[in-house]
């Protein structure tokens, strides 16, 4: 019995599936695949490409990592795998570049008989983007693959949905995160080690993914996430003290001024809010943000159930508005606006 797609870590179900699919050549020509930042979506994808063209048929595992195909698909240098992702500095992903990418689709092979197309940040292609891509998706080139990866597939359209078979992206629970990020670093062992505490919060910190996991170990990251988890306590610190409009302004200033990276700290402080509502209702709820239960009761004890709720709905919004890319300092200025008047409730 084969082993399928080595380097993708858990999602056993999703991989025993598009295995056996590869090798009864009826795997599907689009696919949609969910996942948030380091869930493993683009490995998953590259393990795709590269199972489509291996050429050691032979061996126990599918694809084997180590034929020529294998490898050059591995270190980005195989020319019938193209990838198309959005610019750092650009917000959206527009009709210009994915009707040059369509157009690539209908060129001859260059070497292999699957040719695989890969858009990232696919959730950010512009409306027309995507109607320039679904031409494609209803009649694709012959041994054309397409493989498009989402964190928000609610801005995917739906005749786009409707044409690729979707893949949500499994998650770890803590403690399985755990045991699969020590079981696979030695950093994080050290970690652990030295300050459990912070290993912990780490894995808390990562959601379930071990991609992030991964990440979060470079001392940068993780010092980048935790001067973000000392922003979004000093925030809510400011609403449990009914703090003033330019105090609340203030504390959010310190939030990320890139869109990508505010999308982030404002789900992570929507997961701390949402800690410290059950905790209202449950003190041995589990919690997501907070290391522990009795950290967020602490936090959360002159903080009413009812302004608790308005402030994730203010958060919510703020987080909405930030993907439909809205102005930054509107957002910034709208939320402490909404904050200040929940704090008054």
């Amino acid at each position: 019995m084969r082993t399928y797609f080595t380097r993708l870590i858990g999602n056993e179900d999703t991989k025993q599936r598009l295995g056996r699919a590869i090798e009864s050549n009826t795997l599907p020509h689009a696919f949609l695949i969910s996942g948030q930042s380091g869930s493993g979506k683009s490995t998953l994808a590259t393990e795709l490409a590269a199972a489509l063209n291996c050429i050691d048929g032979h061996s126990g595992m599918l694809p084997c990592g180590k034929c020529n195909n294998c490898r050059r698909i591995y270190d980005g240098n195989y020319p019938d795998v193209k990838i198309l992702a959005k610019k750092k500095d650009k917000a959206t992903l527009g009709v210009e570049a994915v009707k040059d990418f369509r157009e690539d689709m209908f060129l001859s092979s260059t070497e292999s008989e699957n040719k695989i197309y890969i858009i990232d940040d696919a959730e950010c292609m512009t409306p027309e983007a995507q109607n320039a891509l679904l031409k494609v998706l209803e009649e694709p080139p012959k041994a054309v693959r397409i493989i498009l990866l989402a964190t928000e597939c609610d801005r995917i359209l739906t005749t786009i949905k409707s044409r690729a078979q979707y893949i949500a992206m499994g998650r770890f629970d803590d403690e399985a995160l755990a045991e699969k990020l020590l079981a696979t670093s030695a950093e994080a062992r050290a970690m652990k080690a030295a300050d459990e505490a912070k290993f912990m919060s780490l894995i808390m910190s990562a959601d379930g993914r071990l991609g992030l996991a991964k990440a979060l170990l470079n001392k940068r990251m993780s010092d980048e996430i935790e001067e973000e988890r000392g922003d979004i306590l000093s925030l809510i610190r400011a609403v449990g003290q009914k703090s003033s409009y330019a105090d609340i302004h203030s504390a959010i200033s310190r939030f990320p001024s890139k869109r990508a990276d505010l999308l982030i700290a404002l789900e992570r402080l929507m997961s701390a809010i949402r800690d410290l509502t059950i905790i209202k209702y449950d003190p041995r709820a589990k919690t997501v943000f907070f290391p522990s239960a009795s950290e967020a009761e602490r936090l959360c004890g002159n903080i009413s159930s009812k302004r608790l709720i308005a402030l994730y709905d203010a958060v919510n919004e703020a987080h909405v508005l930030c993907m439909r890319n809205a102005n930054i300092t509107n957002i910034i200025a709208n939320l402490a606006s909404k904050i200040r008047l929940a704090t008054n409730n």
